[in-house]
């Protein structure tokens, strides 16, 4: 998972934005009255994001029994994602705003959509609420769709809040298949408490990422196969070992919680690898 900056962009002055070209009086009328409330939950929400506790925000049907989930969900679709909307500039800043254009819930695929945090299906006053509106890749919108959090530790990493990159929680095992493949799992760490555990925990588990990262390794060790075997052939499995540590170190600084970062700890700390294992 990678950290955001959070967005900056005034709540309510993106909600006005959205409904501005709304031709269809009562419901232009319904929209603007509810835009309070709008405001006044976004307030709430920032209050649960302090203490991370997202899962207390209540779900809805409406707002304010006036505007029905239905209405809401159209403000996002049709009036801020769709292309030519009037609030499509705030949705390409958000969608955008991911250094390297790498999505930060998988820290991998290339962003390509934007996910809501609690989902619009169950919070309807939230569907263009940018602290709620994280970039994504198709794949991890997909995985999450219109789940929502039942308790403290089902949380999925928020982006904007959840700054998990100071230590390392990611880790890999070599399985010695030929060729070589692996597992990817979570440890605890024990500078954070239970809960935060818990949800990297789930946040890995809930994303399938171990699929997803054990999917990528089989290319990248036979990208570097030939220089290990040279390697290998000139000074044996200590030489082999030095590199893997050096890339594991480069990897590591970039982003200490990267799957290429636990590949390289795992091969580098595994003899079979080292002594060959590559040429399997």
């Amino acid at each position: 998972m990678r950290i955001l900056s959070k967005p900056t962009l005034d709540p309510k002055t993106v909600y006005l934005a959205c409904i501005s070209r709304v031709r269809r009086r009562q419901l232009k009328t319904d929209l603007e009255s509810v835009a309070d409330t709008i405001e006044a939950d976004a307030l709430d929400y920032e209050n649960y994001a302090q203490s991370t506790e997202w899962h207390l925000f209540d779900e809805s049907d409406d707002v304010d029994n006036t505007v029905s989930r239905a209405e809401m969900e159209k403000v996002y679709t049709n009036r801020m994602a769709k292309k030519e909307a009037p609030g499509r500039k705030y949705y390409d800043e958000i969608k955008e705003s991911s250094p390297y254009n790498i999505c930060p819930l998988c820290a991998h695929r290339t962003v390509e959509q934007v996910d809501h945090y609690l989902p619009k299906s169950k919070f309807p006053s939230l569907v263009v609420l940018p602290i709620n509106l994280v970039p994504s890749c198709e794949k991890c919108n997909k995985i999450k769709l219109d789940d929502a959090p039942n308790n403290a530790e089902e949380q999925t990493l928020h982006p904007y809040y959840d700054d998990v990159t100071r230590h390392q929680w990611l880790f890999a095992e070599v399985v010695e298949t030929s060729p070589a493949s692996f597992q990817f799992f979570v440890r605890d760490v024990v500078e954070y408490d239970d809960e935060l555990n818990r949800r990297i925990s789930y946040h890995f588990n809930a994303l399938e990422l171990n699929v997803l990262y054990a999917s990528q390794t089989g290319a990248f060790v036979s990208d570097i196969r030939y220089r290990l075997v040279d390697l290998h052939a000139q000074a044996g499995m200590a030489e082999v070992r030095n590199y893997l540590q050096e890339e594991e170190v480069t990897r590591g600084r970039n982003n200490i919680n990267s799957w290429q970062r636990a590949m390289f700890q795992a091969l580098a700390q595994s003899d079979w690898f080292c002594d060959g294992g590559f040429n399997v």
